[in-house]
């Protein structure tokens, strides 16, 4: 009798302990980190020689709703000039500096380009959206000594005209020297209709 009790105590410590060790903080669900809410993208081409900088930008007014960004109007450079571009990122609705918040996170985002092939003396080509080791002038690096792209170098050539596109990856803990563009999520997707005259 003395022998059941005892067991059935035992029994019930084991289970009990095996229920408490179950619960413990690394079966929690990770948290997540969620994507920026952007709703102003403003590019500033900075000639290096001098001069006045020209500027792009895209909206959405309406930030998670159902809109997406739009472009404002289109980018026009000077022939055979070099720029260094810059972005901007803002959430209006929060009144929210976004671009402060990828310089905290550079280690979890990266800036790639797409463009009409040749459209730039330098970087050549068409971008590194279809092939990471492509071509392209990164001005700033994150902690890790990898590309960011909020600060960008372009020298144009003769007139042409052709496309702009800035894709903007959230890439949490897979950022590395070989992910592309199909790591991660996008936070910002926009093409620009660009002229060089």
């Amino acid at each position: 009798m003395k022998n059941s009790n005892y067991f059935r105590i035992l029994s019930g410590l084991i289970v009990l302990s095996l229920a408490f060790t179950g619960c413990s903080d690394d079966d929690e669900p990770p948290v997540e980190n969620p994507e920026e809410v952007i709703t102003t993208v403003t590019l500033t081409f900075t000639p290096s020689g001098g001069g006045t900088a020209i500027t792009a930008s895209a909206t959405d007014p309406d930030g998670e709703g159902p809109d997406d960004l739009e472009v404002d109007g289109d980018i026009t450079l000077d022939a055979n000039t070099t720029y260094t571009m810059t972005i901007e990122l803002t959430n209006d609705i929060e009144n929210e500096d976004v671009t402060e918040e990828i310089v905290r996170e550079d280690h979890e985002h990266m800036f790639f380009f797409a463009f009409t092939n040749d459209l730039f003396d330098s970087p050549t080509g068409n971008g590194n959206v279809d092939d990471r080791g492509d071509e392209l002038n990164y001005n700033d690096q994150d902690e890790n000594q990898l590309p960011v792209g909020l600060s960008t170098s372009w020298t144009t050539g003769d007139t042409k005209s052709g496309t702009f596109q800035v894709i903007l990856k959230h890439q949490p803990n897979v950022k590395t020297a070989t992910s592309d563009i199909d790591d991660g999520e996008s936070e910002v997707d926009v093409t620009w209709d660009l002229s060089i005259q």
